[in-house]
Order: structure tokens, then C-alpha cells, then sequence
């Protein structure tokens, strides 16, 4: 999801020109939708709902397909959803056809932002976030107090959770917790362990599987002019929000 800046709004506008213009591309082919007459490649311009945090977000679809039998008014082969809302357009969406448009060189995007509640919806727990989120210089201890309070947890659990779900996720490195920075240090470890082997978590992280309905999940990701079915980055690093020293608590996923 690149919404809000300018080079990634133009790339995705740029892909639905494309798909609308070019029928017989290949891209149409990597979706199977080779008989397309009546399809339509349609930009996501509104926000939808979240089933995960409860509330209207920008989902992981920057371009959907649909099919129609009205007459769309094209504007250079684009179309997006305010334009169908505005032409009263009667279409049915393309399953399975969200694609998320990476921009090119970008590494300014995040795949997933979870704040507390979130958090627990995904991971069962408070206390690995809490721990991500852990300041390690020891001056700052003070700020952890705070920190897992916001959190609704204390040290004491963080560290009997880390030793369960090492145990209930197979995670076979050792366990280094003699302080915050090395609790902190494997707990983002332990996450990103349990992010690799549940595909249930994986999925809603990367491709938005249980927040959105379909096709506002992806299952396409289209970078450097090229549609990829793999939505499953090779790399990324989980991180703290920026609005930590506001209390503004949120782990971030991001390249």
C-alpha cells in the first residue's frame, strides 16, 4: 500500500491504465482472466473495514478487478471506486484479484502496524509486544515501567509468556533474558520465528487475510512492472513505532 505518496499513486493509476488498456497483456494472464471483455481493473480509492482492529483503514488492495455489463466511462482507462460509486455502475468483484503495488526502490512502507489490542488479537498475548516495544538503555528502565502498563502486563509475565511460547512454537535458540535489551532482542526474534511458521498470522501481516473481505486482501503483488503471485516477502524487520515516546504504542512490520 503505497496511499499517500505521489509516485506510488501514480504507479498504481498507471497499472489500471495498463490492465483497462491492454487486454491481451500478460498481466491478464497472470491473473486468469485471459476472457475479459467485460472486466475491468478498478484502483481502491476507499478505506474498509477492519475485522482485526475494529475500525475504517486503508486495506492491503491498491488495484481490484470487477465485472460489468454497464458502460464505464473511462477516464484514459481509469477508473476507481468513487468514479463507479459516481456512475452508479452495477458490477460484481473479481475474487482473489487484490493486488498491491509496491513502488519501485520504496522501502518507506510497512506491511503491518499493530497497535495493543491488535497486537493481542494476532499473537494471543500482550507481553512479546510489550517486550518489542522494551527500551534498553538503563536509564530509560523507568519508561519500561510505564511501557508495560499501557501493555496490561510486568516483567514477570513477559518473561514466563517468552519461555511458553517458546516452547508452544518449537523455537529451538536459546533464551537470553538477563536484561531488557536482551528481552527486547529475543522477543523479536521469537515473533518473527512465529510469524515465519503460522501461515494464520503470516497471512493477515502480509496479504491482509482475516482483517478485509475479498478482494480487499491481496494475493497479487505488482513491483518494478512486474505481477508476482508471492506475497510473502524474503526479508522484513519488526520494529517499534515512532509514536512510542508519545505512548502512542505500535509494533511495526516493515522492509
Amino acid at each position: 500500500m503505497n496511499k499517500g505518496t505521489l509516485q506510488g499513486n501514480i504507479e498504481e493509476i498507471m497499472l489500471v491504465k495498463k490492465l483497462n488498456k491492454e487486454k491481451k497483456s500478460n498481466l491478464w494472464a497472470i491473473l486468469g482472466l485471459e476472457e475479459n471483455s467485460n472486466l475491468f481493473a478498478v484502483r481502491c480509492s476507499k478505506h474498509k473495514y477492519s475485522k482485526i482492529s475494529g475500525s475504517t483503514v486503508l486495506p492491503k488492495t491498491d488495484v481490484f478487478i470487477i465485472k460489468t455489463n454497464d458502460k464505464i466511462e473511462l477516464d484514459d482507462y481509469y477508473i476507481d471506486e468513487d468514479m463507479l460509486e459516481k456512475q452508479k455502475i452495477c458490477f460484481e468483484y473479481i475474487l482473489n484479484s487484490g493486488i498491491s503495488v509496491k513502488e519501485k526502490n520504496s522501502k518507506s512502507f510497512t506491511y503491518q502496524k499493530m497497535g495493543i489490542e491488535t497486537f493481542f488479537k494476532v499473537f494471543g498475548n500482550y507481553e512479546l509486544g510489550c517486550a518489542i516495544e522494551y527500551y534498553t538503555n538503563e536509564k530509560d528502565a523507568n519508561k519500561n515501567i510505564v511501557l508495560e502498563k499501557a501493555w496490561k502486563t510486568n516483567k514477570t509475565k513477559i518473561l514466563r509468556v517468552i519461555q511458553d511460547l517458546k516452547s508452544k512454537y518449537n523455537y529451538e535458540k536459546d533464551l537470553k533474558l538477563s536484561n531488557d535489551k536482551e528481552i527486547k532482542q529475543t522477543a523479536i526474534l521469537l515473533a518473527k520465528h512465529i510469524i515465519d511458521n503460522e501461515e494464520e498470522i503470516s497471512s493477515f501481516i502480509f496479504r491482509g487475510i482475516g482483517a478485509f473481505e475479498n478482494p480487499f486482501f491481496i494475493d497479487y503483488l505488482y513491483k518494478e512492472e512486474t505481477l508476482l503471485k508471492d506475497c510473502y516477502p524474503s526479508k522484513y524487520s519488526i520494529t517499534t513505532g515512532s509514536g512510542r515516546s508519545r505512548r502512542d504504542y505500535t509494533v511495526v512490520i516493515k522492509p
